[in-house]
């Protein structure tokens, strides 16, 4: 054989692979351009995990009404519409999605999984042409095709399937934390934006005194020809109360777009909102009469640091699977020694089952079975200081409530002094005895104490709802109790 014809015999599987090269990046390079999927603009989920089957059709019908124009949403209905399209919610209710197909993996991990080699092959060197017994395809390309089946590690594949069941109740109590947390911030904006509606409607019963305040004075002052400085004063003072009723309803549309954020509603777009009933939200809640040992097994929290115990069990387990040697089935035209065929004979396939295990690994898969105990470790100890953390935030709640009690009663008798004084001012006024002055300073006090009484009843309902978040009271109201343990 020339030089020139073994070039050539050379150049057709150079140029077969090259064409295979390109085919493969053709159809990546296209496969890269492709658009990426979005997200549903009505819900995150085909159904939303962890919401109970009674409260189903409270969800579904809670998006339809949004864009009624005489609709408007209460405390209840605003928390269907939230856990329905908030945005707030979308990374741990895609997380499920994900942990659901890590599920599905995990199941098909139990079966080997099949592959077939093609094998281009010729020779580099043609030492053997003029031998006497050369069989006739004797540097010739020759293609082989061959088969093997990897056996996935049995102990190891049944552990990691348990873990993946776990990781999917994990993120499905995550989002049902999450979807709690939005629960809270729903009933806080609630409870707030009544309180600014009976503070804004405080403040305005000031303006009219003040308009009355300012003509007393520039009656007296065009009388008695003063220079201005009481007029003056008087209109200072009702700007002061113009201005405070300004910031008062700019707060409380503030407070309205930060609830249509949360309610994933865009912020321009109309949303009524009744918080009439929003004191309905308390209701039922007793706190002291609850114990934190209790609600403690009722919690979210709970769940996962047990949750996260059982993982790490099983983690130890899918350690200990390492030492499991690999099993691979092979189908193949490669003979073992003492096989060879005939140099004019044809090949025979054989069929090899191999084991394979190391004679030595350094003492790596004990380190690995010792730090899956060390992770238990501290799965148990993370647990004991998450319910000591647990005991003193219910301490703190309790004690914020009381506090907050405390200044609810200090504003009361306040508020019932200034009521007295101003009371008694008025009769004063009507049997001449004081100025109109100091029966609208009288009258001043009292609504001044009034304001300081509703901020002190929210800050006091905000301390109870405080409460009733970390007693579990308000999230099982829509959530339902949490599982009791993952399977």
């Amino acid at each position: 054989m020339t030089l020139k014809s073994t070039r050539a015999n050379l150049r057709a599987p150079a140029l077969a692979i090259l064409l295979a090269v390109i085919l493969i990046c053709g159809c990546s390079s296209k496969k890269a351009g492709l658009k990426s999927p979005e997200l549903p603009a009505r819900h995150w989920l085909e159904e939303a995990p962890g919401v109970p089957v009674e409260n189903k059709a409270k969800l579904d019908a809670a998006l339809p009404n949004l864009y009624d124009p005489h609709k408007s949403f209460d405390f209840e209905e605003c928390v269907f519409l939230t856990i329905q399209q908030s945005p707030m919610l979308v990374n741990s209710a895609v997380e499920i999605e994900i942990k659901k197909v890590a599920l599905t993996d995990a199941v098909w991990k139990y079966l080997p999984e099949p592959r077939m080699t093609l094998t281009v092959s010729n020779n580099l060197t043609r030492l053997n042409m003029d031998e006497r017994d050369t069989p006739g395809d004797y540097g010739r390309t020759k293609l082989r095709a061959g088969f093997e089946a990897s056996f996935p590690n049995p102990v190891a594949t049944y552990f990691e399937h348990n873990v993946q069941k776990i990781m999917l109740n994990l993120a499905i109590a995550t989002h049902r934390k999450a979807v709690g947390e939005a629960i809270y911030d729903i009933a806080k904006a609630y409870l707030k934006l009544q309180a600014q509606r009976d503070i804004l409607a405080a403040q305005k019963e000031l303006l009219p005194a003040g308009k009355q305040l300012i003509d007393y004075w520039r009656q007296v002052e065009s009388v008695a020809g003063r220079q201005g400085v009481a007029l003056n004063l008087a209109r200072q003072a009702q700007r002061e109360r113009e201005l405070v009723v300004e910031k008062t309803n700019m707060q409380e549309v503030m407070d309205r777009t930060n609830l249509k954020i949360l309610a994933g509603v865009d912020p321009r777009q109309r949303f009524d909102i009744d918080t009439s009933n929003a004191d309905a939200i308390l209701a039922g809640f007793d706190g002291p009469k609850l114990r934190w040992e209790d609600r403690w097994q009722t919690t979210e929290d709970d769940l996962l640091l047990r949750a996260q115990v059982k993982l790490a069990d099983y983690n130890i387990m899918v350690a200990w699977a390492q030492y499991v040697p690999d099993m691979r089935l092979q189908i193949n035209n490669s003979p073992p020694a003492g096989q060879y065929q005939p140099p004019h004979g044809q090949e025979d396939t054989f069929l090899h089952f191999v084991f394979d295990f190391p004679l030595l690994d350094w003492g790596r898969r004990y380190r690995g079975v010792q730090t899956a105990r060390m992770q238990k470790a501290q799965a148990f100890h993370e647990m004991s200081r998450m319910r000591t953390a647990y005991s003193n935030k219910w301490l703190s709640a309790e004690q914020a409530v009381a506090l907050a009690n405390t200044e609810l009663q200090l504003q009361k008798t306040h508020f019932e002094t200034a009521k007295m004084q101003y009371e008694e001012a008025r009769i004063s006024y009507n049997e001449g005895m004081i100025e109109l002055p100091e029966l609208e300073g009288a009258r001043d006090n009292m609504l001044t104490a009034r304001i300081a009484l509703i901020q002190a009843e929210l800050e006091y309902k905000l301390a109870r709802l405080a409460w009733m978040y970390v007693a579990n009271v308000l999230q099982e109201r829509f959530l339902g109790p949490p599982a009791k343990e993952f399977m």
